[in-house]
């Protein structure tokens, strides 16, 4: 289609409007006013958000700027002051501001400006001082209940107890120990000053009826805490004996703590304290306690090691051989050797006594094999059964037999040897012997000459086995004859090289006795004995038991007797 283009008032403008207004009809939208540009951050900003205080000094040393983390740290620092708690020299610094632990790093900026960067360590430093003082408190426990418990002795005991927790827990500490048994309590106090340990025993009776302090923890077994404390109080407190000492020292708290020993009443620990020590704190007072169970310990161990102590004396005491009897036409005589208590009590014992036969009586020696109370106690029921049955008048053989058989009932560990017999004495002054030896070492006999015999027996050892017999040897003794028993002390007793005394050795300073009375004779075998060990100790009881058949008065002269080097002839004796 052809034609001429239209004007363009007729079809419009060829200029095309903005989409904007083409869709508001020609009109144009108010225009929106203009948003404000946000603000810049400033480096003070960044600081007020730091947990680290921020405080900056001039060269002259006044405050510049505080940040906010320093300002409640530091209250008193503000700007335009100075601030001598940080101070203008190091590059570090502890300290504490209003019960804070504040811990500073000071750096240095331009221009003479210096900075310090402070932190609140408060929080840290109290957990290293707890951990600082539960090591503290073990060891201090560890190193108490270490101590305590080397010594069994009571005196000690009570003086370590009171001693050891001055200053550190007290500046006066007194234990006070209750006995049921005579009604007593006994008190022991250190001083603070040097001066020696105080004891006091007052009757428990007054104490128990105290309204406060050591005869109230006793009834009730509750701890008392006096925090203030006048003279009146104190009194009633601590022994009379400490009251000046402790008005002197200016006692103004005291902690009494109950001791558990498992007792009737308990034990009791008094602490107190001067106006120039702080007060009992709360893990004071737990420090204590524990060190009050561990006082108990100790004292519980003391007691029984004190009773058991007693008890083994006792038994010490009922072992020991008695004076020996005199015999009709015998002479008798002993050396008994015990080692020390420290090692426990031995098994070796020996005995005279008599017989229902006139003209007869019963030794006997033996040795239960070890050492401690168990044996001790079994070595003095052997010894009974053995004179209970020479005293119902049964033969040798059988009273070992009975002893064999009371072992059968008794501990299977234990070993017994031992040697038991008659001695008779005849009319023309001589004697005869009936002996059983079951395992025992075997008896030396010298004839009148100064010969020595070994007398050996093949019965076993009391060992409580069933089916055992034992025999019996009879041995005529003339008069001049000795007769010697002794434990295996004597022949195994080793000098400092190790080298046994032997049998052998026995039997000649046996022989080299001839003619000593009997007395004599026995303590120049022990004398003997000792010069072999030298500085050897004696390591089990020695028991030597020497029966001699004199002459009597009408008979003839001695014989002409052996030398000492010369050897013993190997005749079996008249009569074996």
């Amino acid at each position: 289609m052809t034609g001429a283009r239209p004007a363009g008032d007729e079809w419009g403008s060829n200029t095309q409007e903005p989409a904007a207004q083409r869709r508001t009809n020609g009109c144009k939208p108010p225009r929106a006013p203009d948003e404000p540009a946000p603000a810049a951050w400033s480096p003070a900003e960044v600081l007020d958000e730091s947990d680290t205080g921020v405080v900056v000094f001039t060269p002259e040393g006044t405050v510049r700027y505080v940040n906010r983390a320093a300002e409640r740290l530091l209250p008193d620092c503000a700007v335009g002051t100075a601030y001598p708690t940080l101070p203008a020299t190091g590059t570090n610094w502890h300290g504490e501001v209003d019960d804070r632990r504040v811990r500073g790093r000071r750096a240095l900026l331009g221009a003479g400006h210096y900075a310090w960067y402070v932190l609140d360590t408060t929080a840290e430093r109290r957990r290293e001082d707890a951990l600082l003082a539960e090591r503290r408190r073990k060891v201090f426990l560890a190193e108490a209940g270490r101590i305590l418990s080397a010594t069994t002795n009571p005196s000690r005991l009570t003086d370590l107890v009171t001693t050891l927790p001055v200053p550190g827990l007290g500046d006066w500490v007194a234990l006070s120990v209750p006995s049921m048994e005579d009604g007593r309590l006994r008190t022991t106090y250190a001083p603070a000053a040097d001066a020696p340990i105080g004891r006091v025993t007052t009757g428990l009776g007054a104490a128990w009826t105290a309204p406060a302090g050591v005869g109230r923890v006793l009834r009730t077994r509750r701890q008392e805490l006096h925090p203030l404390m006048d003279h009146a109080l104190l009194a009633r407190l601590v022994p009379d004996q400490a009251v000046m000492d402790l008005i002197a020292l200016d006692a103004r708290c005291a902690l009494v703590v109950p001791v558990p020993t498992d007792d009737d009443a308990p034990s009791v620990l008094t602490f107190v304290r001067s106006a120039t020590s702080e007060p009992f704190r709360e893990e004071e007072i737990a420090l204590i306690v524990d060190y009050a169970e561990r006082v108990g310990v100790a004292l519980r161990t003391s007691r029984i090691y004190v009773e058991q102590d007693r008890r083994t004396m006792l038994l010490s005491q009922a072992l020991v051989p008695g004076p020996l009897p005199e015999v009709p036409g015998a002479r008798i005589a002993a050396r008994y050797r015990p080692v020390s208590m420290t090692d426990g009590l031995g098994g070796d014992f020996y005995a005279v006594h008599p017989t229902p036969v006139d003209g007869t009586w019963a030794f006997s020696v033996g040795d239960v094999c070890g050492r401690g109370t168990p044996v001790g106690m079994f070595s003095s029921r052997s010894l009974l059964i053995l004179r209970t049955a020479a005293s119902a008048g049964c033969p040798p053989a059988r009273r070992m037999g009975l002893l064999d058989a009371e072992l059968t009932l008794g501990d299977p560990s234990l070993v017994l040897t031992a040697i038991t017999g008659d001695c008779s004495v005849r009319p023309d002054g001589s004697a005869r012997v009936r002996m059983t030896c079951a395992g025992h070492p075997p008896p030396l006999w010298m004839d009148p000459a100064g010969r020595v015999q070994v007398l050996e027996f093949g019965d076993p050892l009391v060992a409580g086995i069933p089916g055992t017999v034992f025999t019996e040897r009879s041995l005529a003794l003339p008069p001049g004859s000795t007769l010697l028993l002794y434990s295996d002390a004597v022949t195994e007793a080793r000098d400092t090289y190790g080298d046994a005394y032997g049998v052998r050795a026995l039997r000649h300073d046996l022989a080299s006795c001839a003619g000593m009375p009997v007395d004599a004779l026995v303590a120049r075998l022990e004398q003997r004995l000792l010069t072999h060990l030298g500085d050897a100790p004696v390591v089990d009881d020695v028991v030597l038991l020497a029966i001699h058949i004199p002459y009597r008065d009408d008979s003839e002269t001695l014989p002409f007797l052996t030398e000492p080097g010369r050897p013993a002839s190997d005749e079996p004796p008249d009569g074996a």
